[in-house]
């Protein structure tokens, strides 16, 4: 059984065009801050983006037929692959790295909405990290087209859990039709982008900063323009600007249609949402009397950087401030925690998802209860619906593949010699797309490893950001020989 490619190369070209419109940007703030060679490469790159893609899409503008699962699949991978190959070619052209592996590393992290670096954000021209913070604002709207539109397509579990949190008229409206949920995206993610550009220029920060780190909050990517961004300014306006919105941008977008349709109540008595804020306030509540009770910092900094940096590492946002690497051990284990869980389905946001994490504690609350009541009957709910014993199959395999990457992915980078804190956090930074880590890579930047670890770094940041299954399909042989398989 072949592949539709006609229809697979028509949509893989629209992504060019996406990203060479994009660059019109980058190309704006070359002029004004008279980088004329990144002005230069950004317009040939700009033009050739533009003008052979679309070309190619009007050559298959009449192509149809039946999209198979199969289609869909590698149409999201080499959509994927597609946009961060043409992403990596501005670091390359215009001499930042010789590295062309250095150049994908940038381009996976920004569109990934991770926000890992390897250069020093100090020293970068203004018009390649404006192309960063452009490339994570699509990333993070990218991610929102593909949870709620594409993979529930592709069969990939989360529907059926959105349906047990939201009313399923509501979601149907957003799921049936791919246009539609696209427009709706488009408006509360334009709005949030709008609305904390506002706020952000009203405050201390600079425009050219401010447009930067509202693109890294919104996308949940967590790049600022500058190292240590946070200590720079010292602006609780700042942290409370953009606290705010990755934390809006976190939570499963689905909602927002809620409140445009005025059903608080169901808002109200959404269980992730409850669960991701009650996690939020409680590790806040424990990681703010660690601070304190270890004179790390003053009461009012403990409160401060203790809910900055809970809601920097729940929402994997990853903005960090300086020096927390070295807080105490309980403040450090609590942030792996956060790491690992991540934020809401259906968000810019990556980790596990608390929806997952729900589930898997419903899970194993239920083992204890058959242990004890053997003969018992009991489903696993959320929200007090039942979650069907395929579905919570999949969600089991899917922590169970996490786990397995995670190790995996340590076990290799730890060829770097390098601390087990640093190697560990690595591995969970990537996957979870958070972008820091603790030890070495607390500030965010992986040029600590070698060139060929920074291919794992990269692999990582993929399967953590397209949900695991979407990664690893390509490599079974059953999805490239169908054939040999009589109930496909």
């Amino acid at each position: 059984m072949s592949f539709n490619y006609r229809i697979i190369f028509k949509s893989v070209s629209i992504i060019p065009v996406i990203l060479g419109i994009s660059m019109f940007i980058p190309m704006f703030t070359a002029y004004y801050y008279n980088e004329w060679q990144e002005l230069k490469i950004f317009s040939i790159l700009a033009a050739i983006m533009i003008i052979i893609p679309f070309l190619l899409f009007h050559y298959l503008r009449r192509s149809s037929g039946i999209i198979r699962m199969r289609d869909g699949y590698l149409t999201v991978a080499l959509c994927g692959i597609t946009a961060c190959l043409l992403g990596a070619l501005p670091y390359l052209a215009s001499g930042q790295t010789t590295s062309i592996i250095d150049s994908l590393f940038e381009s996976i992290s920004s569109l990934t909405t991770t926000g890992a670096t390897l250069f020093n954000l100090d020293t970068i021209p203004k018009s390649l990290l404006m192309w960063k913070g452009v490339c994570n604002w699509l990333g993070g709207i990218g991610i929102l087209i593909l949870c709620i539109s594409v993979l529930p397509a592709l069969g990939i579990e989360g529907k059926t859990l959105a349906q047990a949190e939201v009313p399923g008229q509501i979601l149907g409206k957003i799921t049936n039709r791919t246009s539609d949920s696209a427009k709706y995206l488009y408006v509360v993610y334009i709005t949030f982008t709008v609305a904390e550009f506002i706020l952000l220029s009203l405050g201390p920060m600079n425009i050219f900063d401010s447009i930067i780190n509202t693109m890294a909050s919104v996308s949940t990517s967590g790049l600022g323009s500058i190292n240590h961004a946070f200590s720079h300014y010292n602006s609780f306006y700042n942290d409370t600007v953009i606290g705010t919105f990755s934390l809006l941008a976190s939570v499963n977008f689905t909602l927002y249609f809620l409140i445009i349709h005025g059903n608080w109540k169901a808002i109200i008595s959404n269980i992730e949402l409850r669960a991701f804020l009650v996690i939020i306030f409680l590790s806040s509540l424990f990681v703010i009397l660690n601070l304190y009770l270890t004179n790390t910092y003053g009461l009012s900094e403990a409160i401060r950087y203790g809910i900055f940096q809970v809601i920097s590492i729940s929402t994997t946002s990853g903005f960090s401030i300086e020096g927390h690497g070295g807080w105490p051990s309980f403040s450090l284990v609590l942030l792996t925690v956060l790491m690992l869980i991540g934020s809401c389905s259906f968000s810019t946001g990556g980790g596990i998802k608390v929806i997952r994490f729900l589930v898997l504690c419903k899970l194993v609350a239920r083992g204890f209860t058959r242990r004890i009541h053997p003969r018992s009957v009991v489903a696993v709910k959320v929200g007090g619906r039942p979650i069907s014993a395929l579905r919570v199959s999949y969600i089991t395999v899917f922590i169970m593949v996490y786990f397995i990457l995670i190790i995996i992915g340590s076990i290799l980078l730890s060829l770097q010699n390098l601390d087990l804190i640093t190697t560990l956090s690595s591995s969970l930074a990537m996957i979870s797309n958070v972008g820091i880590g603790f030890g070495d890579v607390a500030a965010g930047n992986f040029s600590i490893y070698c060139r060929p670890l920074r291919l794992v770094l990269c692999f990582l940041m993929i399967a953590g950001r397209l949900e695991l299954f979407t990664v690893i399909t390509l490599f079974m042989p059953s999805f490239w020989n169908p054939s040999k398989f009589k109930n496909y």
